[in-house]
């Protein structure tokens, strides 16, 4: 990946995460759980209290659904559609990357990879909405500290309940086809392998690294998920007042 390329990715963050998605929007779902997050989420530490061990707030309504409506059948159309969608934002900025990309999808089952990584990583998959926003949420929040390592398993469970409960309680995603959970979660993990390739790009450029992780800060706040006032822990994420 060459030097200076955070503008090509902050464009396929914040441009490809919103604009591929069907009706309701990656971008407007995002401010709704994160405003559910501030009333229910983890809570600061008390004094004398680490973070992972924070107690997190009771959460003050129910579901509207169970869990399972949160899977979806996988579509290989739809995700082939995700995929060109992808390779097409890359190429248009940078013909050479998007060349490379369109290569790796013909040569190898991206997903597959991505989905048994998970799996074996996490305990999570690619056909959950739970699930592959707790690893989108995860990652972007990593790269934002400048951290090109992976959040740890306790993390994650934690994380991905936190968002299966959130979740849950929004109608606008509980009334998602399968077709649209999918549009949203393959988009979302194609952002995750974006954000692999351009941490191990970054290793030996912080200033690049720097750039992309202000960027992407901005950027989920823009989008109603405010980062900069996150902290992963082992209870997920903790909302820091």
């Amino acid at each position: 990946m060459p030097k200076r390329a955070p503008a090509l990715a902050l464009m396929l963050t914040l441009g490809t995460a919103v604009q591929a998605q069907s009706a309701p929007s990656a971008s407007g779902l995002s401010g709704s759980i994160f405003k559910l997050m501030n009333q229910v989420g983890g809570t600061p530490a008390p004094a004398g209290q680490t973070p992972s061990t924070a107690t997190p707030a009771p959460t003050p309504f129910k579901p509207l659904a169970k869990p399972e409506i949160l899977k979806f059948k996988v579509s290989p159309a739809v995700r082939q559609e995700a995929i060109n969608g992808f390779v097409k934002e890359i190429s248009a900025s940078s013909p050479e990357s998007g060349a490379e990309w369109q290569k790796l999808f013909k040569s190898a089952d991206v997903f597959a990879e991505l989905d048994k990584e998970a799996k074996s990583r996490f305990g999570l998959g690619t056909s959950n909405l739970a699930d592959t926003w707790a690893i989108y949420w995860g990652y972007a929040w990593m790269m934002t500290q400048g951290r090109g390592d992976d959040p740890t398993r306790t993390q994650m469970t934690a994380l991905r309940q936190q968002m299966q409960t959130l979740m849950l309680a929004i109608p606008e995603i509980t009334k998602l086809d399968d077709m649209g959970k999918q549009k949203m979660s393959d988009t979302l993990i194609l952002q995750v392998a974006l954000f692999g390739v351009l941490a191990e790009g970054w290793k030996n450029d912080p200033a690049s690294f720097q750039e992309f992780a202000d960027g992407l800060t901005e950027g989920s706040r823009g989008m109603g998920f405010d980062l900069a006032l996150l902290k992963l822990t082992d209870a997920g994420f903790v909302v820091q007042k």
